[in-house]
């Protein structure tokens, strides 16, 4: 499988490390944003260097295969004398959650000598001290030091401000970066760990690297560390933790894989390749927490958008892989939102969009008018929790029907894969606030901004009122969940009859807005009604969309609207599961397979392409790309 980037070392948003070339040792390795942050490898064989990660001096050894797994990439190296095999991995194991968010990897690397001779063999990583700021150089402190007979090296700044900056491509000049495992040392240009011997046949090494970025998130004036920190006392125990218990670690995650494959397997190689594309950009595009009331968070960070933390409208789309594998990460990403939206601040009737600006959450950013006269003179962005003026908003910048919609749909998800019902119990008040929104705005939509508003913004928007029409319908299941007599069922259906006859095509595909007939668009918000049976749109209506999704389709897939040839891989798989025969989950997951194939971008796995040429729009490196597991959910709840 071709990549545009190759996952190298793969942790959290501040640590995470790509190839962006063809070989690993064809260039630089670069932060997810393409900002260089240097790893090298190289192997020496009787004292001559052979670069195989990263753009070393001396010469390259050719690369034979890389293998791209959802949790494991493995990629191979050949010369006249020797094979070498270098796995990259962290311990996202979804059954301890302390360990999943431990910000360490794994370089496993194999040396197979096959000459027969013997040979002085050397392995050696190191990592360039611009790993420790983001793009001007500053002082660093380096040293050794050994923890529990494990020797381990360590550099950071010399001046250290944990949380001082927060954005969207940009690195930290805080926190820690360590290696533990084989001879550690300070170099010139960073920190080195390597390993070597005489050897006539194989030849084996483990080496970590971890990040202890100090703090990690600023939560409403709070600063929290990892959750990690509950089970590992520093990055150094987490280290050693690993090397001793690699292979247990690896076997987990070997397991993970085997089900991922599994579930995907009746989809086809394409779609499976996909999701292997996708499942560490997603997973590293989050950093996990407990606040003080002891509440796991999961924060997202909107990569290479607006650098937002915990958007609302990025948690919707990611919601399927986690209600398959952890959905107690999906109530950790609504803990932040619903803590914000009870906030004397928050007194909208609407939802809010995120609670902040990456790695800060101290509430919502998106909308600020920073020149509004309502700020205090003391205004910053980390004080946003503090004020009590909504006025400092702009309105037409808020997304009121997009995150109701998304929060009502995400709390009822939560609970159908959780049983819980003291989530919603307790949530109750202001799950109805935000239903009682969507029911007095009605279904003929005013120009809101919503999530797919790349071209512009639009009135009587029919994919965001079918969003609207399934909050209801959800809100309508809550309600009779708790033992309530509720109208809510009633008004989803009932706005959704006014919908297609306001629409005026019949039992055919609907249009992008009411009062364009010949548009059309994907409406991947209907999933909803088939996954969870809410029966409230004809069946015929997804037979014509999905139709309508085949007669549209371009080289690299189905554009988002009539508007634009661009479109959002998430959403395209979304709309492919109305298909009840799954062809469009085929052709669809063929489409992206041959963008990240054909594309000369160099980023990681864009979720926002043109279907036209292989050209990536915008972002990448986003959670979004969580939502391509859409067709797994569906036959988890026994859909296909």
């Amino acid at each position: 499988m071709k990549l545009p980037a190759y996952p190298v070392a793969t942790i959290d948003p501040h640590f995470s490390i790509w190839s962006r070339a063809d070989r690993l040792n064809a260039d630089d390795t670069y932060l997810w944003c393409g900002i260089r942050k240097r790893i090298e490898g190289t192997v020496s064989v009787d004292g001559e260097d052979y670069c195989f990660l990263g753009a070393g001096k001396g010469k390259v050894i050719y690369q034979v295969s890389a293998k791209i797994r959802p949790y494991v990439s493995v990629y191979t190296f050949e010369n006249n004398k020797i094979r070498l095999t270098l796995s990259t991995y962290s311990p996202f194991t979804f059954k301890d959650l302390q360990l999943f968010s431990l910000p360490v990897s794994f370089f496993d690397t194999e040396v197979t000598v096959l000459d027969g001779n013997e040979h002085s063999i050397e392995v050696k990583f190191t990592a360039f001290d611009e790993l420790c700021y983001s793009k001007k150089k500053k002082q660093i402190t380096k040293y050794t030091d050994i923890f529990e007979g494990r020797r381990f090296v360590k550099m950071g700044c010399t001046n250290q401000t944990p949380l001082r900056d927060s954005g969207d491509t940009f690195a930290p000049d805080w926190g820690y970066y360590a290696f533990m495992g084989g001879e550690c040392s300070v170099c010139k240009q960073g920190i080195e760990a390597k390993s070597g011997a005489l050897c006539s046949d194989n030849l084996s090494f483990t080496t970590v690297i971890g990040y202890d970025d100090v703090y990690s998130i600023e939560y409403f004036g709070e600063k929290l560390k990892g959750l990690w920190t509950e089970k590992f006392k520093s990055i150094d125990e987490g280290m050693k933790y690993c090397l001793d218990n690699r292979a247990e670690i690896l076997a987990e995650l070997e397991k993970q894989e085997s089900v991922i494959l599994e579930d995907s397997a009746k989809f086809g190689a394409d779609y499976q390749n996909i999701l292997c594309a996708a499942a560490r950009q997603v997973l590293a595009a989050h950093k996990l927490v407990r606040n003080g009331k002891g509440q796991l968070l999961y924060m997202s960070k909107e990569c290479h958008s607006n650098g937002c933390i915990n958007t609302v409208d990025v948690s919707y789309p990611a919601m399927p892989m986690f209600l398959i594998y952890t959905p107690e990460l999906v109530k950790a990403m609504l803990v932040g939102i619903i803590e914000f939206a009870n906030m004397p601040l928050w007194t909208a009737d609407f939802a809010p969009h995120d609670i902040g600006r990456y790695p800060i959450a101290n509430g919502q950013v998106y909308a600020l008018n920073v020149h509004n006269h309502l700020l205090p003179h003391s205004y910053t962005y980390r004080k946003v929790y503090k004020s009590n003026r909504f006025g400092m908003y702009l309105p037409q910048f808020q997304m009121p029907v997009e995150e109701c919609g998304n929060m009502l749909l995400l709390s009822y998800a939560y609970y159908r894969v959780s049983d819980d019902k003291a989530f919603l119990e307790e949530n109750l008040p202001i799950l109805r606030k935000w239903a009682d929104y969507l029911k007095n705005k009605g279904i003929i939509l005013d120009n809101q901004l919503c999530t797919d508003d790349f071209a512009g913004h639009s009135k009587k928007n029919v994919n965001l009122a079918i969003k609207s029409v399934m909050g209801l319908a959800a809100f309508g299941r809550i309600s009779e969940l708790l033992g309530n007599l509720d109208e809510h069922t009633a008004v989803a259906k009932s706005y959704a009859k006014e919908l297609v006859d306001a629409c005026g095509t019949g039992k055919g595909a609907l249009p992008f807005s009411v009062d364009k007939k010949n548009s059309w668009s994907l409406k991947y918000n209907l999933v909803w009604d088939i996954l969870f049976d809410f029966n409230i749109f004809d069946k015929e209506l997804y037979k014509a969309e999905s139709e309508k999704y085949r007669v549209e389709l371009n080289t690299y897939g189905t554009p988002l609207d009539y508007r634009r040839t661009f479109t959002k891989t998430d959403w395209m798989l979304w709309a492919a599961c109305l298909d009840e025969t799954k062809e469009n989950i085929s052709l669809f997951s063929k489409c992206i397979c041959d963008y990240l194939a054909d594309t000369k971008d160099r980023n990681c796995f864009s979720d926002w392409i043109e279907t036209k040429e292989p050209k990536q729009s915008g972002f990448d490196h986003r959670t979004v790309q969580a939502g391509l597991w859409m067709p797994v959910l569906f036959d988890k709840f026994g859909k296909y």
